[in-house]
């Protein structure tokens, strides 16, 4: 097990729930989970730092098996009423994603759950076990309109308002749209790829839809992707966004405790797409904080890159710093895109696949169709005003481009 203490922090706390975290059962880190919660612990503080870190369903199962007697009955008690309220809600959720899925089939739309729902039984195989607070639903892009105009027949409204030509700049530019209902309550976020250029074409479209696999979801079988293809995405979601969850940690040390992968496609893909360093970060993470069993290959093309534990380093120390989250400015994801790729090829086409317009850019200003090229024009200078400004103040509550 990681030795916390040395690396990021002394605190019990962080080490009782990574130690919860741990895909593997042994009676060593089952003694000493009973160990630590017998410590005089903050109970306050645990119970907000895994919620800040959506991991309190995996916390509390974790304790619920090894040490229910020794957990103050008030503390246990609230973590089992968010689980329950959390096993309940993904109910809900799951019932609406079959709901809609059903529905786009019905009007000859093939789609398929993307995270959310399918990734919670992929990983942990209950969806209890992970939070997730809106469902993906990903459709090739030819079917993308007739999608969009589906959802919109059911109550969903985009959650950013979008006329006809900045929906066809989206189209051209990001891999997603983002819809929502009953006052925010349901979220859907509709894909047409993976991830976006901006990141990684790590998964090719057409290749994904040829190896989708079948999962048991509401007592039915639905069609997912692939869980090599899963797998690299979600290294490439949580590069997306520095790694700021423990939740997005979890899920790729779980799926690789849980299911036999193809190393070798997983690797000759990161080659060929230029993503070693932003693939690996993310096993190596998983087997730094959960002690995730990583294959011997895998595990010297990590030894064979020497930035990868200075980065791994940095993230661990980001995520325990401090209980509430704090966005990073615009020159700390610049400075981190930066150093997750390997070479100058891949830096080059992270700034030209930067300066590709999102839906933020297409939010503060509505052009006509014959003049899109002009959200192309702006986007620089809003980089450019958002960094100098991250540059300039250290409290910067910048977000993450989408």
């Amino acid at each position: 097990m990681t030795n916390l203490s040395s690396k990021t922090t002394t605190r019990a706390e962080h080490e009782l729930l990574v130690r919860c975290l741990t895909p593997e059962r042994t009676a060593e880190n089952a003694e000493r989970i009973r160990d630590l919660v017998l410590q005089k612990l903050d109970w306050e503080y645990l119970f907000v730092f895994a919620r800040r870190h959506s991991v309190v369903s995996l916390l509390y199962s974790r304790l619920q098996e090894t040490a229910s007697n020794s957990v103050p009955p008030d503390e246990f008690k609230r973590l089992q009423k968010y689980f329950q309220e959390n096993a309940a809600r993904n109910v809900l959720l799951s019932a609406e994603l079959c709901r809609l899925i059903d529905l786009l089939k019905a009007n000859e739309i093939e789609a398929i759950p993307y995270k959310g729902p399918a990734l919670a039984l992929f990983a942990y195989g209950q969806v209890a076990l992970r939070r997730f607070v809106d469902l993906d639903i990903m459709v090739r892009k030819e079917d993308v309109e007739r999608a969009i105009e589906l959802l919109i027949s059911q109550g969903y409204e985009p959650s950013k308002p979008l006329n006809e030509s900045q929906r066809n700049v989206l189209l051209r530019t990001q891999h997603n749209v983002q819809f929502r209902r009953h006052n925010k309550q349901l979220i859907v976020e509709l894909h047409w790829e993976v991830a976006s250029h901006l990141f990684a074409s790590s998964v090719q479209a057409d290749d994904l839809w040829k190896k989708l696999v079948s999962i048991e979801l509401n007592g039915r079988s639905v069609k997912t992707i692939a869980p090599e293809d899963l797998l690299f995405s979600l290294c490439v979601h949580g590069s997306r966004h520095l790694w700021e969850r423990l939740l997005w940690i979890c899920d790729i040390g779980w799926i690789v405790a849980n299911h036999d992968l193809d190393w070798q496609v997983l690797c000759a893909r990161a080659r060929s797409t230029r993503t070693e360093r932003m693939f690996l970060l993310g096993l190596h993470l998983a087997a730094k904080l959960l002690d995730t069993n990583l294959p011997g290959t895998v595990r010297k093309e990590i030894e064979a890159d020497r930035a990868l534990d200075d980065l791994a380093g940095d993230v661990i120390q980001t995520l325990f710093a401090q209980v509430d989250h704090v966005p990073a400015t615009a020159a700390q994801i610049m400075k981190y895109n930066l150093r997750v790729r390997r070479t100058w090829w891949a830096r080059a086409r992270y700034f030209r696949q930067a300066l590709r317009p999102t839906d933020r850019d297409l939010d503060g200003i509505s052009l006509p169709g014959s003049l899109t090229f002009g959200y192309y024009v702006v986007r620089p200078f809003r980089l450019l005003r958002q960094t100098v400004g991250s540059l300039t103040d250290g409290s910067s509550n910048s977000r993450h481009e989408k």
